[in-house]
């Protein structure tokens, strides 16, 4: 599974109760697009959520998010909202020589509200900038079809894509 894995990384502390809804949704249909490309994929919420699993530690998130952030192929990671542990979660692929793409509403980079220090991340490897939800799924799929047709033609051995 590890060879198909893609973990979605996105703010759940401390977003607004007026758009938490919004986002835990978005994070489900990046999972719901990567699935219909016939990967496997981890949205932490459906897991791990702070309000719906009160009940889990923070040793226990940490050892859960750590261990599914370094067996995936690729963290998709929505950076829309301040969050220490979407930080961690780029940081850590970065670390497990992951690749990262970043999605970021268009607005929130305008308005330099987006960290330069996660955009600039060397795991970051792509960039969606969306107005519309629709419009960063769009590109994802199209970003992700492209990714995996250039690492099915890779000189690479199976073993080590």
């Amino acid at each position: 599974m590890a060879r198909t894995l893609v973990y979605v990384s996105g703010a759940l502390s401390d977003v607004p109760e007026d758009i938490r809804g919004w986002y835990l949704q978005f994070y489900e249909s990046i999972g719901q697009l990567v699935a219909d490309i016939g990967l496997v994929p981890y949205v932490p919420h459906l897991h791990t959520d702070p309000v719906r699993h009160r009940d889990v530690t923070p040793q226990q998130v940490d050892r859960i998010d750590r261990t599914a952030v370094t067996s995936a192929m690729l963290v998709i990671a929505v950076a829309d909202n301040p969050s220490l542990g979407v930080g961690i979660e780029v940081e850590m692929a970065h670390h497990a020589a992951k690749p990262v793409v970043l999605i970021c509403r268009r607005d929130r980079i305008a308005e330099r509200r987006i960290s330069r220090l996660i955009r600039g991340n060397p795991g970051v490897v792509r960039e969606i900038v969306y107005e519309v939800q629709q419009d960063a799924l769009i590109q994802l799929e199209e970003f992700l079809r492209s990714w995996l047709q250039q690492r099915a033609e890779s000189v690479l051995p199976m073993l080590l894509k």
